[in-house]
């Protein structure tokens, strides 16, 4: 299969192009601005099986022209603006993450394209005090707090649109807290706190009092990957679910791995909705994760520690 992944070159999009790589697929990565993220989690083989192509989200002439070029069988579209970034520049989220993906939809519609499954998030719920249950069906309301949120949730409303007047076949999936080895960017504040131990500094760790969904990046490429592997399913947006633990559970873990490890939480929440129930998925495509948020934070730290030319902990 030849796969057109748009952001392919940022975090996700490299862990899913290495993925689709490893399994014999072809891979197009498109871009605005190449990251160098990709030299981290591919090797140079792997980068030397792909074709990354530089282009504009919104210009549907050069998407088609590449759909067309290179017989693209499949779309993965990752290619989003993220919080606060769509708070502080609302018309460039705007442009971005609506624009791009009514162009992705018009490309996928007018090329006769096989397949989208894009990236929705979580954060079309909203915060948590919105919602009468902690653990939100598939269908429960949107209630979006930020720029990012509005998009997300409005992009879903557009995606089913067009699947039910053009019979396309898409799925969105709504990631919650994705991490892992390369992530420079989101919602990962106490994240990066609780990994600063790996290099023998004190984590101060904010949202202390939060519980939130573990995703590591390698899970969700493995679950996009499948998703886009399935025949058309009856829902188009899904929820999903991995490792539902507290923060004060992921640094008890730390101080497991680091002894030594000062660790000083901040009270609060994060406020999100974290907790989706994802029967739905497990229905319609089926997906268990292999990495629970012990070994991806270890994964994690020792990725910083060899970057740092450290031991890494067994």
């Amino acid at each position: 299969m030849v796969y057109l992944i748009t952001g392919g070159t940022g975090f996700v999009g490299s862990y899913i192009a290495k993925a689709l790589i490893n399994r014999g697929d072809k891979v197009i990565a498109y871009d605005y601005l190449p990251s160098n993220v990709m030299q981290q989690i591919l090797t140079p083989e792997e980068i030397s099986q792909l074709t990354v192509a530089i282009g504009n989200i919104n210009d549907l002439a050069r998407i088609c022209k590449l759909i067309k070029e290179h017989k693209v069988d499949k779309i993965i579209h990752l290619a989003f603006l993220l919080h606060p970034y769509c708070d502080q520049f609302p018309d460039e989220a705007v442009q971005v993450n609506i624009a791009g993906q009514s162009t992705i939809l018009e490309a996928m519609r007018i090329m006769d394209v096989q397949k989208l499954v894009y990236a929705s998030s979580c954060v079309v719920y909203g915060n948590q005090s919105s919602h009468d249950q902690l653990v939100l069906d598939n269908d429960a309301k949107h209630a979006p707090v930020s720029i990012y949120g509005a998009t997300k949730s409005f992009n879903e409303f557009l995606t089913n649109h067009y699947a039910q007047t053009w019979n396309l076949d898409v799925i969105g999936l709504r990631y919650t807290l994705v991490y892992g080895p390369g992530r420079v960017r989101g919602a990962t504040a106490f994240i990066n706190a609780l990994t600063e131990p790996a290099l023998g500094k004190k984590a101060v760790v904010p949202f202390g009092d939060d519980v939130v969904d573990w995703q590591y990046v390698e899970d969700i490429a493995a679950l996009t990957v499948k998703a886009s592997d399935v025949g058309p399913t009856k829902t188009k947006h899904f929820n999903t679910r991995f490792d539902v633990r507290s923060i004060r559970e992921a640094g008890e873990f730390v101080k497991k791995l680091i002894p030594d490890a000062e660790i000083e939480y901040q009270p609060g929440t994060f406020g999100l909705a974290w907790q989706l129930d994802d029967t739905l998925l497990q229905q319609e495509i089926g997906f268990k994760p292999q990495v629970s948020m012990e070994q991806g934070l270890k994964n994690l730290i020792n990725f910083i520690r060899r970057v740092h030319q450290l031991p890494e902990f067994k």
